[in-house]
């Protein structure tokens, strides 16, 4: 997965960052409201059961993915997808996956006129 994952750096916009920093970098100028805060998300772990197909699937919709493509770059050619399905232990094996999520939850403040 991580040499894959580096494939797809290239690709990615700028702004993906936040989303590898865990959003701890992203600025968050709002009043906390006990779900996270500025350089503190809160981390949650989402709970799902995931086929093989459902995890190409999920690569194939990252936009660093679909960047490529409209670039002329394959980066899940079926060599890659076979050496995925045998990481992942065969096409029908149906996996217990935990997706990682990062929460920021503030309130604004009005000002009054």
């Amino acid at each position: 997965m991580k040499r894959f994952h580096d494939t797809t750096l290239p690709f990615w916009d700028k702004n993906i960052q936040y989303v590898f920093d865990g959003y701890k970098t992203l600025p968050f100028p709002f009043e906390s409201v006990g779900f996270g805060s500025e350089g503190n998300p809160l981390p949650l772990d989402i709970p799902k059961q995931l086929s093989f197909e459902g995890f190409l699937k999920m690569l194939r919709s990252w936009s660093a993915v679909t960047t490529a493509k409209d670039q002329g770059v394959d980066l899940l050619p079926e060599k890659v997808v076979k050496e995925f399905e045998g990481a992942w232990g065969g096409s029908k094996l149906v996996r217990s996956v935990s997706y990682k999520a990062f929460m920021l939850a503030g309130k604004v403040r009005l000002r009054s006129l």
